[in-house]
């Protein structure tokens, strides 16, 4: 697959990053640009595989940090930049899909969520657990089982999907009936948004107080 039109660069935003370091990794790579333009829907894997797409991002930047998130998307609004969070690629309602947006002029980056994936700590005794939002499904499952606990979501793209996909869709799984869905299982989040940061600090599941602004 070539990749038509070339790549659109904004020099400043790219410059301030490299200056704040704020990544783990930049790519100018033909097939990660590719691989980072689309989702799983039947309509991008066709033209996957038949054709070419009308629009692919720029570059891709791999955070590492919360810290680096909050830094990229402030320069982001200074330098006019368009960033779309990338996690494991399975989506299927087209929101990676920039084909629709063929004539946007400004610099598009994929943000790749795979290095925030650790689990920061888990509290046993209230069985919670605070992860990062990159992590896939079977390595949280993994990971958590070393400390005795599960998360008990498991969707159908859980070898590849990411927990911050997870919320972003409001996911369901295949436990559901027994443990709900992704955002009866979730009791907090912070959300790095263009306007600012979001936290929920407290720890409570939505059933316990009403309705949950998650």
């Amino acid at each position: 697959m070539e990749i038509d039109p070339p790549m659109n660069v904004n020099h400043k935003f790219l410059e301030a990053i490299e200056k704040g370091k704020l990544f783990s990794r930049r790519s100018y790579e033909k097939w990660e640009r590719i691989m980072h333009s689309h989702g799983a829907s039947l309509r991008e894997v066709f033209e996957l595989r038949y054709g070419r797409f009308d629009k692919y991002v720029d570059v891709v930047v791999y955070p590492k940090s919360h810290d680096h998130v909050e830094a990229i998307v402030k320069l982001a609004n200074e330098h006019d930049v368009i960033l779309i969070p990338y996690g494991g690629g399975t989506n299927v309602t087209q929101a990676l899909y920039l084909s629709t947006h063929k004539s946007e002029t400004r610099m598009i980056v994929s943000i790749d969520m795979s290095r925030m994936n650790k689990i920061l700590w888990v509290d046993k005794d209230n069985m919670i657990a605070c992860v990062q939002a990159g992590i896939k499904g079977m390595d949280l499952e993994k990971d958590l089982r070393m400390s005795g606990v599960i998360s008990g979501h498991e969707p159908d793209s859980s070898e590849y999907s990411t927990l911050g996909g997870w919320l972003a869709t409001r996911a369901s799984g295949m436990k559901k009936n027994t443990y709900g869905n992704i955002e009866d299982i979730v009791q907090s989040a912070t959300l790095v948004t263009s306007k600012g940061t979001y936290k929920k600090t407290e720890h409570w599941p939505r059933v316990s107080a009403g309705p949950d602004v998650n």
